[in-house]
């Protein structure tokens, strides 16, 4: 069981490292939550869900059949902890406007009413985001290279980090109205400390685990 446990925690960290990331995805959710209702909110929030899915089965598949050289899972750990490392410690000395404001991004419109084109609208703008291509690779990578390659681990830890990004966004559509503090200059900056201490830690995690499954590796090959 504690084999099982272990990297469906370790990915329901780094989805709520994601979930409290102040970006413009969560000021479009709250905007069209407040504007269009909760049903709404709740399809473009799946439609995002289905685009993080689509990159991660892909990249999944992808780094399987890859990195398959425990010399490649070191390397690639080590250069995954350190991109999470270095986007954690942008994140903690980001500066934070102080003034009190919403994010600058348009609104999202769709031609046809009703819920379903939200949703259409909510995965095609979240796959042609390039940062969350760099992002879901380099996780993938990543802990494929911590859990050596054991892509049932792999597999449960990112099941833990979607369906707790899933559960978190649909809880920012229902409590859209409440959470309008998130543009507060003050909770903005210690958000930003948070999720970028979040990260280091994260980054941290990939390369010891990444070391620890290359020597323990080595280990079994020695007579």
């Amino acid at each position: 069981m504690s084999s099982i446990l272990h990297p469906l925690f370790e990915g329901i960290i780094l989805g709520l490292t994601v979930a409290i990331s102040l970006g413009p995805a969560l000021f479009a959710l709250l905007q069209t939550s407040i504007k269009h209702g909760i049903k709404v909110g709740i399809f473009l929030a799946a439609g995002i869900f289905v685009s993080d899915l689509t990159l991660v089965v892909g990249f999944y598949f992808g780094a399987a059949s890859i990195v398959t050289d425990p010399r490649y899972h070191l390397v690639l750990g080590i250069i995954g902890g350190i991109v999470m490392g270095v986007f954690g410690l942008y994140t903690f000395f980001k500066k934070v406007p102080q003034t009190e404001q919403v994010e600058a991004i348009n609104e999202i419109k769709v031609k046809k009413k009703g819920p379903v084109p939200y949703f259409f609208k909510g995965f095609i703008l979240n796959l042609a985001n390039p940062f969350l291509w760099v992002f879901w690779i380099t996780s993938m990578l990543a802990i494929n290279a911590t859990y050596g390659g054991n892509q049932k681990s792999v597999a449960l830890f990112f099941a833990g980090s979607l369906s707790v990004i899933l559960m978190t966004d649909i809880l920012k559509v229902v409590l859209a109205n409440k959470i309008k503090i998130a543009g507060n200059p003050q909770v903005k900056l210690w958000m930003n400390r948070i999720v970028g201490l979040l990260f280091m830690i994260i980054g941290a995690f990939v390369i010891s685990g990444s070391l620890l499954e290359y020597f323990k590796g080595i280990s079994l090959q020695v007579p």
